[in-house]
């Protein structure tokens, strides 16, 4: 069996029972996270520019905008949910996904269980199946696909988000393949438009791209049934490199969200650890900023590529800025959404810092490694951080997710009824109608 219609009878075979535990509790935590972000998100004006469009095309009331008092379509809820929980650049990440699979994922398929009463159940399975897809075109796709400048958050995402809304929707095997044909062929999305409002528009048009291709499946609108594996398929028009057996390893066996990355910084992912390793530095060293005549910061090439702004002018720019995000957070230690503001990247303090800090590409480093090195008072000292390599516990995981969602959250509700939205998700497969469920966000 080829591979698209393998990970098709995949996603259409595999069942909310079939879930290990752990599975299970980490997509809660994925939840809960992304609608932390999406809370705090809503608040934007870029996502006030997509949703005065929205009120201008309408819909009909199916689904709920979050963050703001207002139905619409699900297709245009997908789309302003999902542009909402990325806009921030601080939702979760995963390596095998090559980009945000959160943001790609639960937008289509919340829309379509609150507009057909699904089960929290169903909703948890959806989401689970639609990451693992996401993450098997990836990895056939192999890490080239994103190197070659495709901005995989969109471009994978297409593929999770039409598994994922597949599944909600209750699609067959062979209706999934016409599916992911149809997302396959609007797949796009370029890491060229990085800091501007394309981005987290990326996240918004993966969710409503798979959505409406698995709406159209349902209703017997056909695709090619090798999308991924076919000649001019997309792992050979979008990878150099491409290996169908790494998509289809361990399928059902092996569960890639338990390897999901949460963002406890308001920035991308690649600029993660060298905060972690500056911070690090502050510690151990009791290190100062005004100590620092000049820092090089090493790291790979790849995180060079997305995080390498190193005069950012605004505070989206910022946010792929390694040298903005250091010297903040050694000046300010908040490296949350408010560390990303016109007035932090402009302040004199700041800046002059940024100008002491070089970035060294560094080909011995992983991606989402960092070493600084500086000299310190006459003495040189050196700090390494590998991102991938610190394992948080799983407690310490979901206090420090519970603090995020209380934090952004605290932007749109009271503490109580943050507190209900928390137990109701740590027990979201209780819920036997996700409509009624929503009703907690309104």
């Amino acid at each position: 069996m080829e591979a698209t219609r393998k990970l098709a009878a995949y996603v259409a075979d595999t069942q909310f029972q079939d879930l290990p535990a752990e599975v299970v509790r980490e997509a809660k935590l994925c939840f809960l996270d992304w609608l932390a972000v999406t809370l705090a998100g809503a608040r934007e004006a870029d996502i006030d520019s997509l949703a005065q469009v929205v009120a201008l095309v309408g819909g009909e009331p199916q689904a709920s905008v979050i963050g703001r008092p207002v139905k619409t379509s699900i297709l245009n809820a997908a789309l302003l949910n999902g542009m909402s929980s990325h806009v921030l650049d601080f939702d979760d990440t995963s390596v095998e996904f090559l980009g945000h699979p959160s943001v790609t994922l639960f937008p289509g398929i919340l829309a379509a269980a609150e507009w057909r009463r699904e089960s929290g159940r169903a909703f948890l399975a959806a989401y689970v199946l639609g990451y693992e897809t996401g993450c098997r075109v990836a990895l056939g796709a192999s890490p080239n696909h994103y190197l070659a400048g495709w901005h995989g958050t969109s471009t994978i995402g297409h593929f999770a988000a039409a598994a994922g809304t597949a599944k909600i929707l209750g699609l067959n095997a062979d209706e999934l393949v016409h599916a992911l044909g149809t997302a396959g062929t609007q797949a796009s999305g370029l890491k060229a438009v990085f800091g501007t409002s394309c981005k987290p528009f990326h996240a918004g048009k993966a969710s409503f791209d798979g959505l409406l291709a698995a709406l159209l499946a349902q209703r017997g609108f056909t695709s090619t049934g090798d999308i991924l594996e076919g000649q001019k398929g997309f792992w050979e028009m979008f990878s150099k490199d491409w290996k169908s057996e790494d998509a289809l390893q361990g399928l059902g066996v092996q569960w890639y969200i338990l390897k999901n990355n949460y963002k406890f910084h308001a920035s991308c992912y690649g600029t993660h650890a060298p905060i972690e390793a500056a911070l690090a530095l502050k510690r151990v060293e009791g290190m100062e900023a005004r100590q620092i005549r000049a820092m090089d910061i090493h790291v790979s090439r790849p995180m060079l590529d997305v995080a390498g702004k190193e005069r950012p002018e605004t505070g989206l720019e910022a946010k792929f800025s390694i040298p903005y995000s250091v010297a903040n957070a050694l000046l300010n230690r908040d490296t949350g959404m408010n560390a990303f503001t016109e007035e932090r990247v402009h302040a004199p303090e700041t800046v002059a810092l940024q100008q002491r800090i070089r970035l060294i590409p560094d080909d011995t480093l992983a991606p989402f490694e960092a070493e600084i090195r500086l000299d310190l008072e006459g003495r040189s000292v050196r700090q390494k951080f590998n991102m991938l390599e610190h394992v948080m516990d799983p407690r310490e995981k979901e206090d420090k997710i519970v603090g995020k969602f209380l934090a952004l959250g605290g932007l749109a509700f009271a503490p109580d009824r943050l507190e209900r939205i928390i137990a109701r998700v740590l027990d979201l497969e209780a819920e036997e109608d996700m409509a009624a469920w929503m009703a907690l966000l309104s």
